[in-house]
């Protein structure tokens, strides 16, 4: 019998992976508004946490769920009132969690078991995208952050999660090398510019791929 909550730590861009992955291995229909719930939210506060509160306690026709909810990043009070949520477990409901690394407080983390980080499904690699990308040669970085700019509808939230995936990896390095220190420095400039439609984020992330030290 599968646990009832998992956490993925990771950029909100692998949402969808995860979803497909979590269908496959708790045995879910993929049909969204089915057995299938699909929530993404940039910013997840307390009414936002209450409303999910109340939307899992109905239940389907099935009475099984598989709840996918992705953030950017969550407050303190929403942390507090998902609580009860993940401490009571109904019968036949999953929920699988994707948040930036290190955002939940001890209390709510203890709620939940890690997602496995080898995914099912051939082809799709859901962990350490931060690492993969720190990996790559230049003219592969600046190839990949072509593709990450290319439609224009939701990049700057795209960037934003690339930039928590780069953070993840280079925290653990501060103390080997003053170019992660420059980098993670660089990366906070870089989201001061997000809000800012005028900015070039192309511009913006290549100095970063230019300058930030290549990993093994």
């Amino acid at each position: 019998m599968e646990h009832h909550a998992y956490l993925y730590e990771g950029p909100r861009t692998q949402l969808s992976a995860l979803a497909e992955d979590a269908c496959l291995r708790f045995g879910f229909s993929r049909e969204i508004g089915g057995e299938l719930y699909i929530e993404e939210w940039e910013k997840f506060g307390i009414e936002e946490a209450r409303a999910l509160r109340t939307r899992s306690a109905l239940k389907n026709i099935t009475g099984r769920a598989l709840y996918l909810v992705g953030v950017s990043s969550i407050t303190t009070e929403a942390q507090q009132a998902l609580l009860k949520l993940f401490e009571e477990p109904q019968t036949g409901m999953v929920f699988v969690l994707l948040v930036p690394p290190g955002v939940l407080l001890a209390t709510l983390r203890s709620r939940f078991t890690p997602y496995p980080e080898e995914l099912l499904i051939p082809g799709i690699t859901a962990s350490h995208p931060g690492a993969h990308f720190l990996s790559l040669p230049y003219k592969e970085r600046s190839a990949y952050l072509s593709e990450l700019l290319e439609e224009e509808e939701g990049a700057r939230d795209r960037v934003r999660d690339f930039l928590q995936a780069i953070e993840a990896e280079l925290y653990p390095h501060l103390a080997q090398s003053a170019g992660m220190r420059q980098g993670l420095a660089d990366i906070a400039l870089i989201r001061s510019y997000l809000p800012d439609r005028s900015a070039s984020l192309k511009m913006l992330l290549e100095h970063v791929a230019a300058t930030l030290p290549r990993t093994p």
